[in-house]
């Protein structure tokens, strides 16, 4: 006879436990709207970024290439950061010119290849 009431203290605390988990998940507002904001201003800046330091005029203005060349796609990237990176500095042969930091930071790289990665 004593396990049913420890059985019942032992599923009430633990229907306990649950309640108080599941109260902490969402009900505070819609944070997702504030993330799509901040999304929609880096990406717009990344874009302009993008345009400003000359990338588009061979990459497209989204990355998408030229159309001719399908080499000049760069959107949806799998190359990592290092290698990106490495691109941008050295260059292509006679295809894409180097850049010094001097004319795009290190930063600026980071930034432009994070959004290329997730443009479809």
């Amino acid at each position: 006879m004593k396990q049913r009431p420890r059985r019942f203290i032992c599923l009430l605390l633990l229907s306990a436990v649950l309640l108080l988990l599941l109260s902490g998940c969402g009900g505070g507002g819609n944070d997702d709207d504030d993330a799509d904001v901040g999304a929609e201003a880096t990406a717009e800046a990344a874009r302009t970024l993008f345009a400003e330091k000359g990338c588009a005029e061979c990459h497209g203005p989204d990355g998408e290439g030229d159309g001719q060349n399908p080499r000049t796609v760069i959107k949806d990237t799998r190359m990592i950061i290092q290698q990106f990176q490495q691109r941008v500095r050295n260059g292509r042969g006679s295809a894409m010119p180097a850049f010094t930091p001097e004319q795009i930071s290190d930063e600026e790289i980071i930034q432009l290849h994070d959004w290329l990665k997730v443009q479809r």
